[in-house]
């Protein structure tokens, strides 16, 4: 009977051991999760404000709608920025600022 009672620990202790084993083998090494499929990158947004290169569109949209321009004085004004820009004499400036009235 004591042989009996001692196979049956050695039998339960063999089976706990192998239980603990099983769960620190899920611990250490759990089972893959499955992977997340990545979302696709979200598409850039178009930009607002689209430039219109008409010089007279970019002269209203400058100096509002208060100013008529032409094409003459959009062309005058083009030319007083330029001269300005390369340093040009003031009296030839203010001379075509006048042209502009």
């Amino acid at each position: 009977m004591p042989d009996s009672d001692f196979s049956r620990m050695q039998q339960e202790a063999l089976d706990r051991m192998r239980e603990m084993q099983r769960r620190s083998r899920t611990v250490v090494n759990p089972p893959p999760e499955p992977t997340p499929v990545p979302n696709p990158p979200p598409t850039p947004p178009q930009p607002a404000f689209q430039p219109n290169l008409n010089v007279n569109n970019l002269f209203q949209n400058i100096l509002g709608d208060g100013l008529k321009l032409d094409s003459e004085k959009a062309l005058i004004l083009m030319m007083l920025f330029v001269l300005y820009r390369n340093g040009a004499d003031i009296k030839l400036l203010i001379a075509l600022g006048y042209l502009l009235l």
